[in-house]
């Protein structure tokens, strides 16, 4: 099917029963393609005709020119379910895919007319925002330099999969081969997730969240939050599942979505008890909510300075010394950066020549130092740093400039709107200092202080373009001086810098 001169790849499978009046239309997750459903499809045709089709710049549908979005891959599915003419359907979405179902279940007229429930399978409606952006700068790395996301999903089906077999791994590397890290990033992000909360909010259809027991990624915890947004939603969880339930359990999957169909169909439930039900999740979630709240108020705040000299204050308190003791500085900057560690990571970055039994009773004194320095009289209501049997986190509001900077770069480089973000790129470059890291020399704080003066550089460089374009040479020439100063080998540059400089004499 063509859109717009970009083909939607899909198929339309008919029913077993020759009664059937309501079709499923199956909503694939980011970076996978319409075959991770052929494991649950024979299950769902005993019932229903399913209509299964493959996201745009997934599988065998065109990428197009435009950035993808939340909005244009709603318009596509909105088109297809139009040409085919499907008087009564329901959306099975999964991860990503979910929130295209969602948005056009709360906004379309025509779509609430016809939509009978919404079934979501691990959709991220709020996805805590430092941990996602780990998440989303890790998988960025995996596929650098590449054409496709291949070699990162080689990484994620061991997780995405509970039992992954030769099958099922063949399908999804097949999938991941098609896509291109620009299609994926422009879909796998945290930006869009606030919004998908307000049109959750907004659906007045039954909803049915069902994630796997075993989802690493999107764990049970994460998906029975979304009961919080809506009290029309139901929760379960599927048993010996990872992500891909319709994978790892199609036939509980498939029984346990047509029970929830039939019992809407059947009405099984009378006023009184829907109001019962909605009025108990609603309290019940207030409550819990006002109690995380009485708690947040007694949490620890942690303000680390990185950027212009070093500098730690708990709950008010400036902590002056022993900072050049046992790595305690290279430690919490390192936690700082990157949230939440294993003990062996941190063996790996701060001791790589030590024998890991070794490193590891290195790190035991080294934390037990660090915790001193944050916790030791200084009042704390609860523990800063968390030291568990494998991973090692901070606790509390912890904030930085350097985390705040880089978070600063990230939103600044989603912008769309050329102007806005050369106003925001000249704030950021205004508050840059001749080392990001000072003081902080093992490999990984050189590779980091490298990746972000390669952000200063490309931002610097997009101003020099912006200003050229406006014939504004000399701020043209500032920001091609300021580009030289990451990118001292690039030859284009400097050739760039010293035609500019000639004709300006």
């Amino acid at each position: 099917m063509k859109r717009d001169n970009i083909h939607i790849n899909y198929e339309w499978i008919q029913s077993e029963d020759p009664y059937a009046e309501e079709t499923l239309i199956l909503i694939h997750g980011t970076g996978l393609d319409m075959h991770s459903w052929d494991f649950v499809i024979p299950y769902f045709r005993k019932h229903y005709d399913v209509v299964v089709y493959d996201l745009r710049g997934h599988g065998d549908s065109d990428a197009g020119e435009q950035k993808r979005t939340v909005e244009i891959l709603s318009e596509d599915l909105k088109y297809l379910l139009s040409e085919l003419d499907i008087q009564n359907y329901h959306f099975i979405a999964q991860g990503f895919g979910g929130l295209v179902a969602v948005y056009l279940a709360a906004q379309d007229e025509e779509v609430k007319q016809r939509l009978r429930s919404l079934i979501l399978f691990s959709v991220p409606f709020h996805y805590p925002k430092k941990l996602g952006d780990k998440v989303i700068n890790q998988r960025k790395e995996f596929v650098n330099g590449q054409r496709n996301v291949l070699e990162m999903g080689k990484k994620l089906v061991n997780n995405i999969c509970y039992d992954l077999t030769e099958d099922k791994e063949k399908i999804l590397l097949h999938a991941f081969e098609k896509v291109s890290p620009e299609v994926y990033f422009d879909l796998f992000h945290t930006k869009d997730l606030h919004h998908a909360i307000m049109y959750l909010q907004k659906v007045d259809k039954p909803i049915l969240i069902l994630s796997g027991s075993e989802d690493e990624v999107f764990p049970p915890e994460l998906n029975s939050a979304s009961l919080n947004f809506n009290p029309n939603a139901r929760y379960y969880t599927v048993p010996f599942a990872s992500f891909l339930i319709q994978m790892d359990q199609p036939e509980i999957t498939s029984e346990w979505i047509h029970n929830f169909i039939e019992k809407q169909n059947n009405n099984q439930r009378n006023v009184s008890e829907n109001n019962y039900q909605e009025e108990l999740t609603s309290e019940m979630y207030s409550e819990i909510r006002g109690m995380f709240s009485e708690k947040r108020e007694h949490y620890n705040e942690l303000h680390v300075h990185i950027m212009n000299g070093f500098g730690v204050v708990v709950n008010g308190e400036r902590i002056h010394e022993g900072w050049g003791k046992r790595k305690a500085k290279q430690i919490l900057v390192y936690l700082i950066l990157q949230q939440s560690v294993t003990r062996d990571e941190l063996c790996d970055i701060f001791w790589p020549e030590v024998d890991l039994i070794h490193a590891r009773n290195r790190l035991r004194v080294a934390l037990h130092h660090l915790k001193h320095l944050l916790e030791a009289d200084r009042k704390t209501s609860a523990s800063i740093l968390v030291t568990e049997r494998e991973h090692v986190f901070l606790q509390g509001k912890v904030k930085s400039d350097l985390h705040s900077h880089l978070e600063a770069i990230e939103n600044a480089q989603l912008l769309e709107d050329d102007n806005q973000k050369a106003m925001q790129y000249k704030k950021i470059l205004a508050e840059i200092t001749d080392n990001p890291l000072p003081g902080l020399y093992e490999e990984w704080f050189l590779n980091k202080r490298n990746c972000i003066e390669e952000k200063w550089g490309d931002m610097s460089i997009f101003l020099a373009d912006w200003y050229e374009k406006q014939g504004k040479m000399k701020n043209t020439l500032y920001y091609l001086k300021t580009a030289l100063k990451y990118k001292i080998d690039d030859f284009h540059l400097n050739e760039r810098v010293n035609i500019l400089e000639q004709r300006m004499v």
